[in-house]
């Protein structure tokens, strides 16, 4: 009961996304009617004038000229009427799309980063796309099929209706009798429907999944495995397709065969009553033609119905994200940061991730990191050290307490402008499939050519990036992966090195890097540090034992804050990790 009251709750609330896009484009859905008033005309209008001049010719009274000029003008006129809606109706479904691509894409990029730790990226993007694609189906079998099938059996009926009641009644009792074990059918299904989408969703997701990892799969040779699991999923959703689609028919078939009776029995009242009133003869001719249109419309109707569940069940996901609140959103009377000095307060915060309240990771934790200081955090793996740079960051929010810059709590300001203050480089850097020169200078898009090779030369990266095929016009591939790990990571501490903000923040920034490599990258990283407040998240301590401060974390806290040779003096936790150190790394 609770899945169909969401279920029914993701239709309503897919219909009013689809609604409220539609009211941008008036005028082109006002045109799109053209179409049904077409359909209308030609296939109701049309052949109720050629049955009244039939039924003339065939008692030779009355004149016909009249009624043959306006089947002409019905005929004609219809076609010229849907050619209009049809264009109008591609229109405006171009352009609706175009507007669910930008909602949609606009609402992504406010979602926070945990919003997409938990999901599969191919699963996500394959969902973006079926909402489009379902609404394109929706005007297809929703407007141009659907209303035009219901308008036919509301106007037609009408018509026989006032013509000849005895045929109306029938006709009403087929199409209502019919439209209720569709609908019956289409219910009975809907549960197996869902089932065969989320089987759809699992064999993409396992197909991105491998993409993405590709190189994982061969390192190990998991080839035969991935493709068996492959088979598995694929052979679950053939499975299920065949049930729905043999059920969908074999339903169909027989609801068919109820049509068919039905036409036989308004056959023989209409012969009963052309017998007793020639005046039926119009109405019969009518009558017949326009059950035989209903007759295919019915069986239509099955398939509208089973493709609208579907376009329904593949509008859920997205229907769902555009409806859930933004986890980190902007106060109303957000300000600009302007960082002129650089000092970081972390004032009494508590932090746990997302619903697992269970799971704190910082409680009142406290310090002041001066303006122009440079800090290094060290300490165990699960200390919350990257943690603390995603809270500087507002990747989350904290639970209580406030994180300060210069004294303006970071939920008063706008998130951009507090992002643009902050040159940050993660432990994993992640490039764009883009030219290098695009991904250097993605944090100052207005930087001269020169800028960019100042800043690839400060990181090291301008000699590799000079021996790349076409130099900085080079593009990297999904996620960089055309360059090597340490060639990524100098290419974000270019970025970072151009974007020149007022706060450093680096996470594990030389981690991928060779020794050679990093002495280069210490001397370009100590003039990028010059006058601005940092902090650098690190294992290998070597590269953190000339800053100004190291605090160590521990399980959430800080247990130990001073200088290097001060916290080696101290013989503590700091002294322990640099006596473990094997290479520069921390042995755990």
């Amino acid at each position: 009961m609770a899945k169909e009251k969401q279920k029914n709750l993701a239709v309503k609330e897919t219909l009013v996304i689809f609604w409220h896009e539609l009211l941008k484009h008036r005028p082109l859905a006002l045109a799109a009617l053209c179409l049904q008033l077409g359909i209308i005309s030609r296939t109701i209008i049309a052949p109720f004038l050629v049955s009244i001049l039939l039924a003339r010719l065939i008692q030779r009274g009355g004149d016909t000229m009249p009624l043959l000029i306006w089947f002409s003008v019905a005929s004609l006129g219809g076609v010229a009427l849907e050619l209009i809606g049809i264009r109008a109706t591609m229109r405006l479904n171009a352009r609706m799309m175009n507007g669910f691509h930008d909602t949609i894409f606009h609402r992504m990029l406010k979602r926070s980063t945990g919003y997409y730790a938990d999901r599969i990226s191919g699963k996500l993007i394959s969902d973006v796309y079926d909402f489009m694609g379902s609404f394109s189906n929706f005007v297809n079998v929703g407007f141009i099929s659907g209303l035009s099938v219901l308008l036919t059996f509301v106007i037609g009926l009408t018509i026989i209706m006032i013509s000849a009641w005895q045929l109306g009644v029938i006709l009403a009792i087929m199409i209502i009798l019919t439209l209720y074990l569709t609908m019956v059918d289409a219910r009975k299904r809907s549960g197996l429907r869902a089932v065969r989408l989320v089987a759809t969703k699992n064999l993409t997701a396992h197909t991105s999944d491998n993409i993405v990892n590709i190189q994982t799969v061969k390192t190990f040779g998991r080839e035969p495995y991935e493709l068996e699991r492959s088979k598995g999923l694929s052979k679950r959703l053939g499975e299920l397709r065949e049930r729905d689609w043999v059920w969908a028919t074999t339903g169909a078939n027989l609801r068919n065969g109820m049509v068919l009776v039905f036409q036989l029995a308004m056959l023989f009242v209409l012969i009963e009553l052309v017998q007793h009133d020639a005046k039926f003869i119009a109405a019969g001719i009518f009558a017949f033609t326009y059950t035989l249109t209903v007759s295919g419309r019915l069986f239509e109707l099955n398939t509208i119905v089973r493709q609208l569940e579907d376009i329904f069940l593949q509008t859920q996901p997205i229907t769902e994200m555009l409806s859930e609140p933004i986890e980190i959103t902007d106060k109303a009377n957000a300000k600009e940061l302007q960082v002129k000095k650089g000092k970081i307060e972390f004032k009494d915060v508590t932090f746990t991730y997302g619903d697992k309240k269970n799971q704190l990771v910082f409680h009142n934790l406290s310090f002041i990191i001066k303006p122009g200081q440079k800090i290094g955090l060290v300490g165990p793996s699960g200390g919350g050290k990257s943690t603390l740079t995603k809270l500087l960051l507002r990747f989350e929010d904290i639970d209580n307490g406030k994180i300060l810059i210069d004294g303006h709590d970071i939920t008063d300001v706008t998130q951009e402008s507090l992002r643009k203050s902050i040159s940050y480089v993660p432990q994993e850097p992640l490039l764009f499939h883009r030219s290098i020169k695009e991904n250097i200078a993605y944090g100052k898009p207005e930087a001269s050519d020169e800028e960019i090779i100042k800043a690839a030369k400060t990181a090291f990266a301008h000699d590799f990036i000079e021996g790349l095929p076409n130099g900085y016009e080079t593009i990297v591939g999904e996620r960089g992966a055309k360059l090597s790990g340490g060639q990524r990571q100098r290419v974000a501490i270019a970025r970072a090195i151009l974007e020149n903000a007022p706060i450093l923040l680096l996470d594990e920034a030389t981690s991928a890097l060779d020794s050679e490599s990093e002495v280069y990258i210490q001397q370009g990283l100590a003039a990028l540090m010059a006058n601005k407040t940092t902090i650098v998240v690190a294992h290998r301590l070597s590269t953190i034992q000339y800053l100004d401060r190291i605090i160590v974390l521990k399980d959430g806290a800080i247990v130990e804050d001073g200088s290097h040779n001060a916290l080696l003096k101290d013989k503590g936790l700091y002294a322990k990790l640099w006596k473990h150190q094997s290479g520069g790394f921390i042995e755990e």
